[in-house]
């Protein structure tokens, strides 16, 4: 992967700044992208793999508002999970207590360890 470098302040004195290496990311890829290099290697044409890679992207939503967990092999797990507010007692926490929602990502270990394989050039 590609680095670039780049000078940020420092938050808490902007009169400090100091370098960092960033990463300098490729064009976006779209679903269709995908379905097409996937499709060149395997039996499956492009419109079969854009097919099911749509429904996934479709059906997620409603399969983690409704509380699963979604483990995709050796991709890794999505799940949805969510902040509250906290209360002395129990019986005042609802619904309305839930402040902000965020989907998790777990990457599995084999996709951690090919990431780790990464090397890293700069531009």
């Amino acid at each position: 992967m590609k680095y670039r470098i780049v000078k940020r302040l420092n938050p808490q004195n902007n009169e400090e700044s100091k370098f960092y290496a960033a990463p300098q990311y490729m064009e976006e890829l779209t679903v269709g992208d995908l379905a097409k290099d996937i499709s060149d290697a395997c039996t499956l044409n492009v419109t079969d793999v854009e097919a099911v890679l749509t429904s996934l992207v479709r059906k997620l939503p409603m399969y983690l508002k409704n509380g699963f967990k979604i483990q995709l092999g050796s991709f890794g797990r999505v799940k949805l999970s969510f902040s509250s507010k906290g209360f002395a007692k129990a019986e005042d926490v609802d619904a309305s207590s839930i402040t902000s929602k965020r989907i998790l990502f777990t990457p599995s270990t084999e996709l951690k360890a090919e990431i780790d394989k990464a090397s890293f050039t700069r531009v």
